[in-house]
């Protein structure tokens, strides 16, 4: 309040005038939102009784549509002609002894039950000559089955005889709990909903579908406020979502459709174009006026809420806006304090127009944004030097200081998944993480100067250091800070020695870089201190060539994943630096571009970005990635080899299941009824490979993963393979691999270990 009085409430002040069009904007707000309210709160009950007819002709297009599935489904088990002969079996079992048949009506029968949008517990086939009934579980007596497998209190098994002598084809069943009664114990079987179907030409037995109503609600009915019930031609009730009938008592729904209301109730009904059905839903009025109570309740709410907030709002910034009006009327108060005219209705304005002076002010401006400006220059500057680009202006070459010793802190900034789901951008998320870096480090050091390199590297340049002790211990206090946000981000941070000049800033920028390689496969921040150089490209062994081309020519896509996967465990139990797993990618892709060629694929179907490697931080990353990598390429060698061709999809089964037997390019032409010199033409244009060079390469690779059992011994292996001379198949083996079977057991069976 004390702060209120300071302002002057004359009705020409700034401040009267702004609270005074803030409440009259209020108020006219506040008048057409009532005014609309009280429009729209008619039409509201009109929606909500249009919401409740929408509602139920939906729920009766779904049970029509329900009722008529049921007996189309039943047509249409009746068309297919085993069926059909099956049923004329069946219905004089005994005569024909046709026990036989039963299972396949079971299976049929099953069929359809199984499908979960019928809603149907059961189907029962009830055969009148003997007096029998086929269900999904089998067969029993009629009065058996319907007084103790499925027992009614409303339904007795003469109830379901007397079915035969009426005249129909289609009758629905009021629902009826039933039960099963088995050594005196009674298991519920719930409640069902009967369905009697009669086909024509058979007088001597139907059909009955047991439907689920309870599932048959809870999918087409979507109200929560309104009992549900369904009424035959004769108003009885076949369903009800109601325990009691009281609500439908001296009830008649003439018509169609329609509504009206009773009793406090809005009673919805609609009849069935097809079944005669009547559907009605109950609603209480209470329900719909609870609706339109409880929407008073919050719009009233809700406007006064809003107008409180208005008013205060309203005052908020009246003062915003007013304060500093004042203080730069005082300011000039104070330096011109008798100049003060009153021309204008706003005086405020008037001493702003008449009175301020903008000589200082924009002296101080032009000032402040030429020290921006050359800080700017500066990172441009330094920028240009890094990247070893020529400046034509003295000026600008000056702002790169020469002669001062200096040491370079490079940081690459690797984003989470945590970090895209908030919708936020990276080039805004750098620059605040630069900037704080700078803040953390110029309070630290003196003279530094941080700035961006890419979308992901920010530098940092410290001038005249003594040692780097400080400035690391700056950098640890910086990890520290920075580890609030680590499951958005992480750093890998690297110095450099400090050098005499700012001639060899580009010699400190690549030092730094190549540390950065040495980072380790995790999501920490990581504080590189220590240069080791760069390794070269990681190249195969002719052995894991062969490896690589045979596992990937083999089409078998786990047999090359758990490969790669192993390779890519080995490198991370020995802790391999970042820059290793990216170079084993590389030669991964390199080598699966050559074994693309070799089959005359297309190499750029498979092209994956190899710049999301630098971005990849955990092992799981690097084996997702293989995987979309090859799993296209391995689709295309299986659809190379086989090609949807019966003869070569046949010559390639039939190798890989008997590899232990003889297996020639004769004998496979045998087979196949062509000449030898055919097939072999044949089966090179389909799978890019001669059938001799194929077999044998398959034998090795099978026994490979056989020498991976130390219970098997080479001339078990051997055979296996279809060598029987293991003199022969240890010559192959080494052509194929470059050592012998025994070699590369003792080999890779250390590697395991």
């Amino acid at each position: 309040m004390l702060r209120l009085k300071r302002f002057s409430w004359k009705t020409n002040s700034l401040f009267a005038k702004l609270m005074i069009s803030f409440l009259v904007v209020i108020a006219v707000l506040a008048l057409f939102n009532f005014a609309s309210f009280l429009f729209l709160k008619s039409k509201i009950h009109q929606e909500i009784v249009k919401y409740n007819q929408s509602n139920l002709n939906h729920t009766v297009e779904q049970y029509e549509n329900h009722f008529r599935l049921a007996w189309e489904t039943i047509i249409s088990l009746n068309q297919d002609d085993i069926f059909r002969a099956n049923l004329n079996m069946l219905r004089n079992v005994q005569k024909f002894n046709a026990y036989d048949k039963v299972d396949s009506v079971m299976s049929a029968i099953k069929v359809l039950i199984a499908n979960p949008f019928l809603s149907i517990d059961n189907i029962m086939l009830y055969f009148k000559n003997d007096s029998y009934v086929v269900e999904k579980e089998g067969t029993s007596g009629a009065k058996d089955l319907f007084s103790r497998y499925y027992a009614s209190s409303e339904y007795s098994p003469e109830f379901w005889y007397r079915q035969f002598d009426e005249s129909f084809t289609y009758r629905l069943i009021p629902v009826s709990s039933f039960t099963e009664i088995s050594a005196n114990i009674q298991k519920n079987k719930g409640q069902l909903l009967p369905a009697v179907i009669k086909l024509m030409p058979y007088k001597d037995m139907y059909f009955i579908v047991m439907l689920d109503p309870k599932k048959m609600f809870n999918s087409y009915h979507y109200s929560d406020h309104s009992d549900f019930y369904i009424l035959n031609e004769e108003g009885a009730s076949i369903f009800s979502s109601a325990p009691s009938m009281k609500a439908l008592l001296n009830q008649s729904f003439e018509g169609q459709n329609g509504s009206f209301t009773s009793n406090n109730l809005y009673y919805f009904y609609q009849k069935g174009q097809q079944t005669g059905l009547t559907y009605v839903s109950v609603v209480p009025i209470k329900s719909i006026s609870n609706q339109l109570m409880r929407l008073n309740i919050l719009f009233i709410t809700l406007l006064l809420i809003i107008i409180l907030l208005s008013i205060v709002t309203s005052v908020v910034l009246t003062m915003r806006l007013n304060r500093p009006v004042k203080k730069i009327i005082e300011a000039v108060q104070q330096r011109h304090p008798t100049a003060m005219p009153m021309s204008s209705p706003i005086h405020e304005f008037n001493m702003i127009s008449e009175k301020m002076s903008s000589i200082l002010r924009t002296n101080d401006q032009m000032t402040e944004d030429l020290d921006k400006k050359k800080d700017q220059l500066r990172y441009y500057a330094y920028t240009n030097k890094l990247r070893n680009i020529h400046m034509n202006l003295s000026d600008l070459r000056e702002l790169v200081v020469a002669d001062t010793p200096f040491t370079l802190v490079l940081y690459q900034l690797t984003m989470k998944e945590k970090f895209a789901e908030l919708d936020y951008e990276l080039e805004k998320a750098v620059y605040f993480i630069r900037e704080y870096i700078n803040i953390i480090l110029s309070q630290a050091y003196q003279d530094t100067i941080t700035f961006q390199m890419d979308k992901d590297t920010v530098l940092t340049l410290f001038f005249c250091p003594d040692d780097t002790a400080a400035i690391e211990s700056a950098l640890e206090q910086l990890i520290q800070v920075l580890e609030v946000d680590r499951d958005l981000f992480f750093l890998t941070m690297a110095v450099s020695p400090i050098y005499p000049d700012s001639g060899h800033l580009i010699s400190a920028y690549e030092y730094a870089s190549t540390m950065l390689l040495q980072r380790k496969l995790n999501d920490e921040t990581q504080f590189i201190r220590t240069f080791r150089p760069a390794k070269g490209a990681v190249h195969f062994t002719v052995l894991e060539e062969e490896e690589f081309s045979t596992r990937f020519m083999s089409g078998n896509e786990q047999s090359i994943l758990d490969w790669i996967y192993r390779y890519l465990d080995s490198l991370y139990k020995r802790k391999a630096s970042v820059d290793e797993f990216r170079r084993f990618a590389k030669e991964v892709y390199g080598q699966l571009n050559k074994s693309l060629i070799k089959l005359n694929l297309q190499v750029e179907l498979f092209t994956l970005e190899l710049d999301h490697l630098n971005s990849f931080y955990s092992i799981d990353k690097y084996k997702q990635w293989f995987k979309e990598l090859l799993s296209p390429a391995i689709e295309k060698v299986n659809d190379k080899k086989s090609d949807h061709d019966p003869t070569t999809h046949f010559i390639l089964e039939y190798l890989n299941l008997h590899l232990e037997q003889d297996i020639t390019l004769d004998i496979m032409a045998d087979k196949l009824n062509i000449t030898p010199g055919y097939l072999s033409t044949y089966f090179k244009e389909k799978t890019g490979a001669n059938f001799s060079d194929y077999l044998n390469g398959l034998r090795m690779q099978k026994a490979k993963e056989l020498l991976n059992n130390l219970d098997l011994k080479i001339q078990e292996i051997s055979v296996k393979v279809g060598y029987h001379n293991v003199n022969s198949f240890i010559r192959m083996f080494k052509r194929y691999s470059g050592i012998t079977p025994g070699e590369y057991r003792k080999m890779y069976g250390t590697q395991r270990t």
